[in-house]
């Protein structure tokens, strides 16, 4: 398990619940089929839960960041500030574009198929976003060159969001997220 450090938390048990419930949820429903988007009915009884959480399927195809970018526009309107909902969405666009280049499982035949999930905790003002893929490899940012046209996307995510890290899920692959405070 891994996290960057919470700059000024508010209570941090509290923004660890968030993303600890999303990643067992992750689990417990396995990998959605694709195409699906669908809303799931968080557990009340934990009190951890959020107030809704969303999920994608995103497709391998080049349009995917923009797909993701959407999904998460319309899911999230409403909820927080524009700005704040832009940076979730350039978050979760980055998140998805490492999915879909570094998350293959070694040896794997079948077609990637990352999922975006989306929670909101109303009562905590807070929301993770969270691309789950195949890779066992944990995300690892990079210096890269003044000239590169790639390479930034994690540095961008750590700039953009309040925290990040990633897990390994129970099944074989990883989860990585995103936390923002609203």
């Amino acid at each position: 398990m891994s996290a960057e450090q919470v700059a000024e938390p508010v209570d941090p048990p509290r923004i660890e619940a968030t993303w600890e419930w999303l990643c067992r949820a992750v689990d417990h429903i396995g990998r959605p089929g694709p195409g699906l988007s669908f809303p799931l009915a968080p557990a009340s009884g934990d009190g951890l839960g959020p107030a809704h959480c969303s999920v994608l399927v995103v497709p391998p195809i080049p349009q995917s960041a923009h797909i993701a970018r959407d999904f998460t526009r319309t899911t999230l309107v409403g909820r927080t500030a524009d700005e704040r909902v832009e940076d979730m969405s350039v978050t979760v666009s980055e998140l998805v574009s490492n999915a879909l280049r570094y998350g293959r499982a070694p040896g794997a035949e079948r077609e990637l198929q990352p999922a975006l999930w989306l929670a909101f905790w109303d009562r905590w003002s807070c929301a993770v976003c969270a691309v789950t893929d195949e890779s066992d490899r944990g995300p690892v940012a990079v210096e890269a060159d003044e000239l590169a046209e790639s390479g930034r996307g994690l540095q961008v995510v750590s700039a953009l969001s309040d925290t990040w890290g990633w897990n390994p899920r129970a099944d074989g692959g990883k989860i990585v997220w995103a936390l923002f405070r609203l």
